[in-house]
């Protein structure tokens, strides 16, 4: 018994894992000219998503997951909306984590504050 409730976790484990790599994959493509990207971590994505949607530069947010935490991933323009704002918007909601920053095409964790 042991070993077979083993077994299923570490296979639900290796799937999560691949579904987080893939939706990372997906988060870098397809940004609009003059368009940029950045993904939150947060305590609670849809609480995440209704603070940033219809703010001024915030294109799309989509929720998702990386690894085990709970993401928004954000489309905005860089030259209505700052990073910094958007940031603040989430802590106002009490949802803010910490923020990955695409740098040179790859995601970078940037350090807990």
């Amino acid at each position: 018994m042991k070993k077979e409730t083993t077994l299923r976790a570490l296979t639900l484990m290796a799937g999560l894992t691949l579904i987080g790599v893939l939706m990372a994959a997906c988060a870098v493509a397809d940004v609009p000219p003059g368009a940029a990207r950045v993904t939150f971590v947060v305590h609670c994505y849809d609480v995440g998503a209704g603070s940033l949607e219809g703010r001024p530069g915030v294109l799309a947010v989509e929720r998702g997951w990386r690894g085990f935490h709970e993401v928004d991933r954000v489309l905005y323009d860089p030259q209505q909306v700052t990073v910094e704002q958007m940031e603040e918007w989430l802590k106002e909601a009490d949802t803010y984590v910490r923020t990955i920053k695409p740098l040179s095409g790859k995601a970078q964790e940037e350090p807990p504050r």
